[in-house]
């Protein structure tokens, strides 16, 4: 019988982090959306979003800004996205790089919590939550708040990692397989989420319309999954989650395969298009 996924506050945890860990998380991200597997997903959902050029868009867990942004910078586009987020220093970035791009006068960001949100009901045509659910300890309660400040006929979009079948090749598979677990653990609060995903969003009031699968996998070289395994092998390790000398011992391996040829990584990613059930 399905039940309600709820976990850890991964996204606390990144709050409690020293300012050398943020500004890694923060390449992180803005080195992930670069990538041109990663925003062609994103790109897809947000063709099946379709939405209005006046449409008013809440990103939540907008963390840098990266779909605020590029919901921002689309042709013809003159509404409003507004980002929120629960880390100030994610919100501080994201205000320089839309300040950057020239669409700072289209978004707004706000330092926020998705469990409970500080906004209005029925404000917004559409909200989208890009790699938030994985990370939040309580997913239903962010779907139903999703749910509550989009308008009567208003879209949702889920998008993220499977992260439970996030994997690496590895020399030593008893190795990568103890690593693996650290990394799932060190930053998501539900690895397993988008399984769980259709059963909690009409919990939420929400009807799923769409969905969208997607493998990213890497095999031979490598700079997406490698540079997860560089940004969250350390913090397994400093978070008392596996040895240090076996992350880096893995993360030499990781390395060495990259530069060899040999490399293999892989992670699911689903996309959740859902219209509120009162449509």
């Amino acid at each position: 019988m399905a039940t309600q996924v709820q976990a850890r506050d991964a996204m606390q945890f990144i709050n409690e982090q020293d300012a050398a860990t943020l500004q890694r998380f923060i390449e992180r991200l803005e080195f992930r959306a670069k990538d041109p597997t990663f925003v062609a997903y994103r790109e897809a959902y947000l063709k099946l979003i379709d939405l209005p050029h006046t449409a008013a868009v809440l990103d939540l867990g907008c963390g840098t800004g990266v779909v605020t942004r590029a919901i921002a910078a689309r042709d013809r586009f003159a509404g409003t996205v507004t980002g929120i987020d629960q880390s100030p220093e994610f919100i501080a970035a994201a205000e320089r790089l839309a300040a950057d791009d020239g669409v700072g006068d289209r978004v707004e960001f706000v330092v926020g919590d998705a469990h409970e949100l500080d906004l209005p009901a029925a404000r917004f045509d559409a909200a989208v939550a890009h790699t938030l659910v994985s990370h939040v300890r309580d997913p239903l309660a962010v779907l139903a708040e999703a749910a509550r400040v989009i308008r009567p006929g208003g879209v949702v979009a889920v998008f993220d990692g499977d992260y439970a079948s996030l994997t690496f090749g590895c020399s030593d598979p008893q190795l990568g397989q103890a690593i693996e677990g650290a990394i799932q653990s060190v930053i998501m609060s539900s690895p397993r989420v988008m399984r769980e995903v259709p059963r909690l969003l009409p919990k939420a009031g929400l009807q799923l319309i769409a969905t969208q699968a997607h493998v990213f996998a890497e095999a031979g070289s490598s700079s997406f999954l490698l540079n997860l395994a560089e940004t969250y092998g350390p913090l397994a390790a400093s978070n008392g989650l596996a040895p240090a000398a076996h992350v880096d011992a893995w993360l030499d391996d990781q390395r060495r395969s990259a530069e060899d040829g040999t490399f293999f990584a892989a992670c699911n990613y689903y996309a959740y298009v859902a219209h509120s059930a009162a449509r």
